[in-house]
């Protein structure tokens, strides 16, 4: 009687304290899901922002964005567009000299 009231025992105590670390693995191994954008500098003043429900050709002196004249454009725009995608909750993952690739979590 003694064993059994003792692997009873020890069985409540094994579930008690395995199944919160199973579950925090379980929710660890699955996979994120991930919305991507992609932000193209394309001439002096024009970005192109490929996000995942529409595309935007945005000219940036028409929305009354003046880029500053001892300012390289091409970083400038980069620049501010990573600064207006971080704003809507976008991290920067990978850049080059003219596009940005964005990710943000679904």
């Amino acid at each position: 009687m003694k064993t059994k009231l003792v692997v009873v025992l020890s069985l409540a105590v094994f579930t008690l304290f395995l199944a919160p670390i199973a579950q925090s693995q379980d929710k660890a191994a699955a996979p994120a899901k991930y919305d991507y954008a992609v932000v193209k500098w394309d001439g002096p003043d024009r970005l192109y922002f490929n996000l995942p429900d529409k595309f935007e050709l945005v000219y940036l002196t028409r929305t009354g964005v003046q880029i500053p004249k001892d300012a390289q454009a091409e970083e400038w725009c980069l620049a501010y567009a990573a600064n207006k995608m971080a704003k809507d909750g976008w991290e920067a993952i990978d850049l080059n000299s003219r596009r940005i690739l964005f990710r943000r979590t679904k």
